[in-house]
């Protein structure tokens, strides 16, 4: 029974490779086609898990919530709150674990190679503890890193591996941003 069926299969195996080597327009259309299936379901379910399917890198990432300041008014719908704001949400909110305060900024770094310019985030001392997240050298900020005139930075694990060449004694060293 079972040769009768792998039998059949070779059969119309060769048939079909038959067919498409009759049609060569056809044969190279279709795989043209299959390919361009079979690429474009890979960059879907590639975007979707990376999105959707995989886990945030951080602790309890779907208790994490994005807080905005409306200033509508002004032009700003989503506008990131005045420091003086985000002190008085994080001391009156009741409903969250933790709160920290995140803002995009750009720095020229300096000193080390070429001038570059480094798109960067300044956060609250908190943040990292708050996501639950540990550096791979060094530490991340201590409290009193949110004092006026502290001046601490922890390096993306990219940027240290391409500027500072995976250089750990680069911890404790001073750099130069914005001067």
């Amino acid at each position: 029974m079972r040769t009768r069926i792998i039998d059949a299969v070779a059969q119309d195996l060769r048939y079909a490779l038959r067919m498409l080597a009759k049609n060569p327009a056809f044969t190279s259309i279709a795989i043209v086609a299959i390919a361009l299936g079979i690429g474009a379901n890979t960059v879907i379910f590639s975007a979707v898990d990376a999105v959707l399917l995989r886990p945030l890198p951080f602790k309890n990432p779907e208790q994490l919530v994005m807080i905005w300041e409306n200033a509508t008014h002004l032009g700003f719908p989503k506008d990131t709150p005045s420091p003086a704001n985000f002190l008085d949400w994080q001391k009156q909110a009741t409903s969250f674990t933790g709160m920290a305060a995140l803002v995009e900024r750009s720095f020229n770094l300096t000193g080390v190679g070429e001038p570059e310019r480094l798109d960067a985030r300044r956060v609250s001392a908190n943040l990292f503890e708050l996501l639950g997240v540990r550096p791979l050298r060094g530490r991340t900020f201590a409290p009193d890193d949110d004092s006026p005139g502290s001046h601490v930075v922890v390096l993306s694990y990219s940027l240290w591996q391409r500027r500072f060449g995976s250089d750990p004694s680069v911890i404790g060293r001073a750099i130069t941003l914005n001067g």
